[in-house]
């Protein structure tokens, strides 16, 4: 899984409509989450919940692989 930091990486991952999980900052799963519906520079909205950069770790599956 990437961790998402950056509007480049939330701009990313919003634009692929990759599934996004939160965490906790201590690792904990705070919400399966979804996909990203909007991003500012304070907080991430998720499947219609807004979470606070500063207070949460968002992070996303990696590219889907080719199948063989």
């Amino acid at each position: 899984m990437k961790t998402l930091i950056t509007d480049v990486d939330l701009l990313s991952v919003a634009l692929t409509q990759a599934r996004v999980t939160v965490y906790e900052k201590d690792g904990r799963i705070a919400d399966y989450g979804g996909l990203i519906e909007k991003y500012t520079p304070e907080s991430v909205k998720i499947a219609g919940t807004y979470f606070r950069r500063g207070e949460y770790v968002f992070k996303a599956e990696s590219a889907r692989k080719k199948p063989e």
